[in-house]
């Protein structure tokens, strides 16, 4: 059986950063991939802790929501590879790797790199309203990620 993968979740989106993240982890969770959320916003609210949790089966939002890692603290080790949901996300996971002096191109497993930048804008989760909504479009979004995942690991089987 191949190691368990780790992807780095990155957003630097303020103030929902922490929220994007606590959701990217949610839903990208599966058995043989560890999901690292990364923010230096760390507020995840309750209601939508429960929004994730009604909305991802098994989904284990607050677990994540307890373990946001602080950017500045991390190298270009902690992750496998890094999916970033902003610029600046984009911009801090690619520094943090050049910090360490591993290329930000090379890649590991079926990725052209280590940093990926998510190629859906995705607004902040709203203030009031419907979060299941925000969290199933999310759902949507991230299909094509969970299914190229899956993918590398069947491959590296």
């Amino acid at each position: 059986m191949p190691p368990i993968m780790t992807i780095a979740v990155i957003s630097e989106r303020k103030p929902g950063g922490g929220e994007i993240v606590v959701a990217a982890s949610t839903i990208l969770s599966m058995t043989y991939l560890t999901v690292k959320p990364v923010s230096t916003q760390t507020t995840v609210r309750d209601e939508f802790i429960n929004a994730c949790r009604m909305t991802v089966r098994n989904g284990i939002p607050k677990k994540y929501a307890g373990r946001i890692e602080n950017p500045a603290s991390l190298d270009a080790e902690y992750a496998d590879f890094w999916l970033a949901f902003d610029a600046k996300g984009e911009k801090l996971a690619r520094q943090i790797i050049k910090n360490s002096g591993r290329s930000v191109e090379k890649g590991k497993y079926d990725f052209p790199g280590m940093v990926h930048l998510f190629e859906h804008e995705v607004p902040d989760p709203p203030k009031d309203g419907d979060l299941k909504a925000w969290v199933s479009t999310f759902v949507s979004q991230l299909a094509p990620w969970k299914d190229k995942i899956r993918k590398m690991h069947l491959d590296r089987s």
